[in-house]
């Protein structure tokens, strides 16, 4: 089967997400939707400038209106890759369809519209996914067994880096700031390795950059995490570290369990037992690439077979730094309930 795809945004994660499915045989990409239409031709010039050998040019649909894709294009699945601000609605008409639909995170900029728009996936049961690729990265598989049955004591998530050059990710209400915008991979590796949170902590400010015109983003944020099997957390990060960055801070979680130390990052693990040299789990995979073969498979056979992030799953993830950033704005403990409720202590 073919597997006829559509994309609602056509920005970076578009094109990366492309150039995976053109080597994927099943995959088709049919059409192309942004606000800024001449962006879908930019994404698919770009795209076509670096295909495999003997593949065809991609000649997608270009649309400046999602309802007007998905009225004029018969499609299997779509890719819905928008700032955060921007899902709800687009959403809701993509699952309303009965398309299978891809959704890059984070998921909102609100909880509640992100819960919404998990009941109507759970309502209609369109095969979806949402796009946490690392889960895929063969090392963090290997990894999530090697820590399996352990008493997990502590683990640790810090990202730091530059500002991206993005206008809207500077606004809170537009982005959620760094943690919840582009720190949701380390902590959704921490539910994936560790488990549920139970209470948090959030101390946030902003300090670094207040000459930065139109910033409103906490530039320093740290939070402490009890979890729900008694192991304690810490998450840090920054956008404003523009010196430099420490080796094996970012992109890397540090766990200590009992009689096993850890250091997970995206594509390799290293690990150390007492007594013994450490040892290494490397990925020979590209976990996008997997992430986005197996999407395909999952639409082609009509099954959530394989697919390593559902959406009910990643709110999990999400809940949790939005859960971080409300205690940060409250200055208070927050305790995430169950049902994903956030509620002050």
């Amino acid at each position: 089967m073919t597997v006829r795809i559509g994309f609602i945004g056509a920005g970076g994660r578009t094109v990366r997400e492309m150039r995976d499915l053109v080597h994927i045989p099943a995959a088709e990409i049919v059409a192309l939707c942004d606000i800024d239409e001449p962006r879908c031709a930019a994404a698919v010039e770009s795209v076509n400038g670096a295909l495999p050998e003997r593949a065809s040019p991609i000649q997608p649909g270009l649309f400046s209106n999602h309802r007007a894709m998905l009225d004029a294009v018969e499609l299997d699945a779509v890719y819905i890759s928008l700032p955060p601000v921007a899902h709800g609605q687009i959403d809701h008409d993509v699952i309303a369809a009965g398309i299978a639909v891809l959704i890059e995170k984070p998921l909102a900029i609100e909880l509640s519209v992100a819960k919404e728009i998990a009941a109507h996936i759970a309502e209609t049961g369109v095969v979806h996914a949402v796009g946490y690729q690392r889960r895929y990265s063969p090392s963090v598989g290997q990894t999530r067994k090697l820590l399996a049955g352990k008493t997990i004591g502590m683990v640790m998530a810090v990202r730091w880096g530059p500002l991206p050059p993005l206008p809207r990710w500077i606004v809170q209400e537009q982005s959620g700031g760094m943690l919840i915008d582009q720190h949701t991979h380390g902590v959704d590796l921490m539910r994936y390795f560790v488990g549920e949170p139970d209470t948090i902590y959030a101390a946030a400010d902003t300090v670094l950059l207040t000459d930065v015109p139109g910033l409103d983003i906490f530039d320093v944020n740290a939070a402490t995490v009890r979890f729900k099997n008694r192991a304690v957390g810490l998450i840090g990060n920054s956008p404003a570290a523009h010196a430099a960055i420490p080796p094996n801070v970012t992109h890397a979680l540090h766990i200590l369990a009992k009689d096993l130390t850890v250091m997970a990052g995206f594509d390799s693990t290293t690990y150390w037992r007492p007594g013994q040299p450490p040892e290494t789990i490397t990925s020979d995979q590209d976990s996008n690439f997997l992430l986005n073969q197996t999407f395909v498979n999952a639409v082609a056979n009509n099954t959530q077979d394989g697919i390593l992030s559902s959406y009910a799953d990643a709110l999990r993830s999400f809940a949790f730094t939005y859960a971080a950033q409300k205690s940060a704005e409250l200055r208070r403990e927050v305790r995430l309930t169950d049902n994903l409720e956030v509620a002050p202590l």
